[in-house]
C-alpha cells in the first residue's frame, strides 16, 4: 500500500490519485483565468464554483486539503490532485499518516477482519 492509499484510508475515501478521468467527488487543481491569473480551485463541482469556498488566491494549506476531503465522509468518494507536489507533498502525507498511526491500523484491522 503507497503513501497515498494509506491517505485514502485513513480519510475514508476509496482514493486519492493524480490520474482520473471522469467526474472526482473533490477536484484540487490550479486554475487560469481569463486575464493570465492563477487560482487554486477545490470543488465537488467544477461546473457550479462557490467562489467564497472553493477559490484560493494562494495554494491551500496541507490542512484546508485534508478537511475538505474528510468533509467527505464517503468511501465510495475519489479525490484528483492535479500535482501532488503542490498540494499533497509526500513528506507532509508521511507525516500525517505517522501521527494518525493508530488509527490507521485499526482501520486495516478492522478491514482484515471483515475479509
Amino acid at each position: 500500500m503507497n503513501t497515498y492509499e494509506k491517505l485514502a484510508k485513513l480519510l475514508g475515501v476509496a482514493q486519492i490519485t493524480d490520474d482520473f478521468r471522469g467526474s472526482p467527488d473533490l477536484e484540487i487543481g490550479e486554475w487560469h483565468t481569463a486575464d493570465s491569473y492563477d487560482v487554486h480551485v477545490m470543488t465537488n463541482d467544477p461546473r457550479n464554483i462557490q467562489f467564497d469556498y472553493d477559490v484560493f488566491y494562494y495554494t491551500p494549506s496541507f490542512n484546508q486539503i485534508i478537511d475538505r476531503i474528510k468533509e467527505l465522509q464517503d468511501e465510495d468518494a475519489i479525490v484528483y490532485v492535479s500535482d501532488f507536489e503542490t498540494y499533497l507533498p509526500e513528506y507532509e502525507v508521511q507525516d500525517y499518516i505517522d501521527e494518525h498511526e493508530e488509527d490507521l491500523l485499526e482501520q486495516l484491522n478492522v478491514e482484515n477482519y471483515d475479509n
